[in-house]
């Protein structure tokens, strides 16, 4: 049981380093999307040029999600070297690559965590097992907290793996495919920053209308349907 604890400690102590390094260094300035454009003007040809670069990629962004680095990052690189098809697929194996070890990662850490809050804590594990496809797929379309939030999140909350991966693959697609996209199209000078943006704002809440409209009036006409 110790060596256990001693593992969780270790995992959480690389993890927070790691973290800190990034977001607390100089090293911060040269992960966001205005870096990514200027390697990708530079390096492009050459990265095209490497059988193995879209499994470093992917290798890449995988490590990226559990250490919390921003997936735009990644995807916006992956829609400019390779093209918003090909782009978007390597990402969302990166992507789901990393989100599902930092599933696993936030399920070791958080093992018993949830019952130690007694009552609450039981609610919450109910629910998530009623729900967890769902909830995932809500969370994933919202923007809000950092994607690795989620990620270790479900992990602690005990998300069941099926409900996690799908909700997780289904939710995420969708920005997967539109960020690309729009990092294509930004490279090849097709579509200007604010059409990219306000294009991406509209697809948003396409998406979010799509999933939590018809769950506002199933709620709402259950009374009715109950009486």
């Amino acid at each position: 049981m110790k060596a256990r604890t001693a593992a969780k400690v270790a995992i959480m102590l690389v993890i927070a380093a790691a973290v800190a390094a990034v977001f607390f260094s100089p090293l911060r300035h040269h992960l966001s999307i205005s870096s990514a454009r200027d390697f990708v003007q530079s390096q492009r040809a050459y990265v095209q040029s490497l059988w193995y670069a879209p499994l470093l990629f992917i290798l890449a962004y995988a490590v990226g999600c559990v250490f919390a680095i921003p997936a735009t990052v990644f995807i916006t690189f992956a829609g400019a070297i390779w093209g918003w098809k090909l782009g978007a697929t390597y990402a969302m194996c990166g992507g789901m690559l990393g989100a599902t070890v930092s599933y696993f990662i936030g399920r070791f850490l958080g093992e018993g965590m949830l019952e130690r809050f007694g009552k609450p804590g039981a609610i919450v594990l109910s629910q998530v097992k009623r729900a967890g496809f769902q909830s995932m797929l809500i969370v994933r379309l919202i923007p809000g907290p950092p994607f690795a939030v989620w990620n270790y999140g479900a992990g602690v909350a005990r998300v069941r793996l099926s409900d996690y991966f799908f909700g997780t693959l289904l939710g995420t697609l969708p920005a997967h495919v539109i960020f690309a996209y729009s990092a294509d199209a930004l490279f090849n000078g097709t579509m200007t920053e604010g059409d990219a943006l306000w294009r991406l704002v509209i697809v948003a809440a396409l998406l979010l209308s799509i999933v939590l409209v018809p769950m506002m009036l199933k709620r709402r006409l259950r009374p009715r349907t109950s009486e």
